[in-house]
């Protein structure tokens, strides 16, 4: 990177050598975050302590200038700051090392051990980890002051100074069931000012984060390559010039340039113009803007007028005036324990308890009577949706956890549901699930297992039915009594659980940094929450239902509390 930033600067200074710009886009260089101006660095205090020195060193690790000036001279040559970042709590300890009564007063050590969340990647991605970190720090002694001549191979940063240091990023792939629904892959870059439009490139041409290898693809051919540096034209059109593609169709550069403009939306300008060698990527649009792109994620995402359900009773109600549904499971023709609605609110499927004690899952329209599955059990949970794979369909796949295998019906083209397995063989370890749901772009999974939060990918071999949830993570590692867990959008998730110091959290779906909704007004034991994309979050604890719209408000009554027993969703 470096390299290719050296030959663009010496473009800008002999504009006419720059021969892999257009001559007509009179462009310029955006530089790299990681290559903007740098404010003056202060030097370290002096007569600082071992103990300070390294603190201060950790504390300045998100800035590389500044963490430099801690090192010695040959400590800087071997420091890596751009090697694996592991991100630790912001308590972390200092201790000087006992040193022998022979030893050099001029060299000492000292211990540094934290608590860590987890650690970047090599495609910049947090993976989440939490346990014990530790590493020895080595100093000397030069000209008075100590200096660190050894430092800990992986860089420790806080992460008070990670999210001050380092920018958020989302890039976009497609989903693999349809191949079509765009979905966010959640990066983090090292700068104090935006990332650049050349640093997103980049990192989209490596592919998908690890977690979502299987889960979704990507448009743009391995071979891609950037040919130059992202520049910006005279008229302030963010000018994108890739080489290599290859032989790929119409359709497949459209989906190549939705890729693009979505992963550039927060660091480009309004048009973002796409070429392959100098040349229009797409010949009859040259310039894309993002008004330009039909929302696929429109697809997964509920209509305004869905404004969710509840069960109640062994009834299913609606949430907005608690009224019974115009379906048999409204009308108590069924023994309802649980429901799910369909991301486009056309479906329905409900658990079922028969006279048997046994349970049954039940799926069908909503204006319709519901059709009995061969998915039984004696224990089932609240069923989930996985959206319409094809645009002209409806909901076709239904998931649920039966008796602690997890189970897919899917409509076959006679209208009949057939059960199929999906491998959960990852989430066996963590214990059993009580829950499980789906994101509702079909991407990835949120699951309760042993009273623990995890979220996974959802893998989908083409051409098969092998489905399998690979790649599972804690979100909420130190929290042990979770319930209950809804998606609140394709990137974040709101989980209900029992512990006293926080009884619902919002988690991005990395785990980087949980936050926590009010204590106010809720009563333990919360039972079940729901959410999704503008809409309230509701739960229900000892009393009855209550909402909130963002984290920090109070929470209030819902309308239709229904009392402690209602188990509100939304489609999904």
């Amino acid at each position: 990177m470096i390299r290719r930033l050296i030959l663009v600067l010496g473009c800008l200074v002999l504009v006419a050598s720059c021969a892999n710009i257009p001559e007509q886009t009179n462009a310029q260089a955006i530089p790299n975050s990681a290559a903007q101006q740098q404010p003056k660095i202060p030097l370290p205090e002096r007569d600082q302590s071992p103990i300070t020195v390294v603190r201060k060193f950790i504390e300045a690790s998100g800035e590389t200038a500044v963490a430099e000036a801690y090192l010695t001279e040959e400590a800087r040559k071997l420091w890596r700051p751009d090697n694996q970042a592991t991100i630790i709590e912001d308590e972390f300890s200092t201790v000087p090392q006992p040193q022998g009564k022979d030893a050099d007063p001029n060299r000492t050590t000292v211990e540094v051990k934290a608590t860590s969340k987890g650690w970047l990647d090599s495609r910049k991605s947090f993976v989440a980890q939490s346990g014990p970190q530790t590493g020895m720090v080595k100093l000397i002694k030069q000209d008075g002051q100590w200096r660190i001549n050894e430092a800990p191979s992986n860089v420790l940063i806080p992460i008070t100074m990670f999210n001050n240091h380092y920018r958020a990023v989302k890039l976009y792939f497609y989903d693999s069931a349809s191949r079509e629904v765009p979905v966010p892959d959640q990066r983090y870059l090292p700068g104090a000012t935006r990332a650049s439009p050349s640093e997103i490139i980049g990192l989209l041409l490596q592919g998908p984060a690890t977690a979502l290898q299987g889960a979704v693809r990507t448009a743009l051919p391995s071979s891609a390559v950037q040919r130059t540096n992202v520049t910006l034209s005279k008229d302030n059109a963010t000018v994108v010039n890739l080489g290599q593609l290859g032989n790929v169709t119409t359709e497949e550069k459209r989906a190549i340039a939705i890729q693009i403009v979505l992963s550039l939306q927060d660091v480009a300008g309004t048009t973002v113009r796409l070429q392959v060698e100098g040349l229009p990527l797409v010949p009859d649009q040259p310039d894309w803007k993002l008004n330009d792109i039909q929302a696929d994620s429109d697809r997964t995402t509920p209509k305004a007028q869905l404004t969710g359900m509840m069960v109640v009773g062994n009834r299913v109600k609606e949430l907005r005036d608690g009224k019974q549904i115009s379906n048999p499971a409204g009308d108590g023709s069924y023994h309802v324990e649980s429901a799910a609605q369909s991301v486009d609110g056309s479906q329905l499927a409900v658990v079922e308890r028969l006279n048997s004690g046994d349970l049954q899952l039940r799926v069908g329209a909503l204006t319709e009577g519901l059709r009995q599955t061969n998915v039984t059990g004696k224990e089932i949970t609240r069923p989930t949706w996985q959206f319409a794979v094809a645009s002209n369909e409806i909901g076709n796949e239904v998931w649920a956890v039966v008796d602690g295998n997890i189970t897919r019906a899917v409509r076959t083209r006679e209208g009949t549901w057939l059960s199929l397995p999906v491998n959960g063989s990852e989430l066996e370890r963590f214990g059993k699930i009580t829950e499980l749901r789906l994101s509702r772009d079909g991407v990835r999974a949120a699951v309760v297992a042993g009273g623990k939060l995890y979220v996974g990918s959802v893998g989908r071999t083409q051409g098969t039915n092998n489905v399998a949830i690979i790649s599972p993570k804690p979100l909420l590692p130190s929290v042990s009594n979770v319930v209950s867990v809804d998606w609140l959008d394709p990137s974040r998730v709101v989980a209900a659980t029992n512990t006293p110091n926080g009884l619902v959290w919002q988690v991005p779906v990395d785990g980087i940094e949980a936050q926590r909704y009010s204590l106010a007004n809720l009563t333990a034991p919360l039972a079940s929450v729901t959410a999704a994309p503008s809409r309230q979050i509701v739960v229900t604890d000892a009393v009855g239902m209550w909402t909130a719209s963002e984290v920090g408000q109070v929470w209030l009554p819902h309308p239709q509390t229904q009392g402690p027993n209602a188990r509100p969703f939304y489609p999904g």
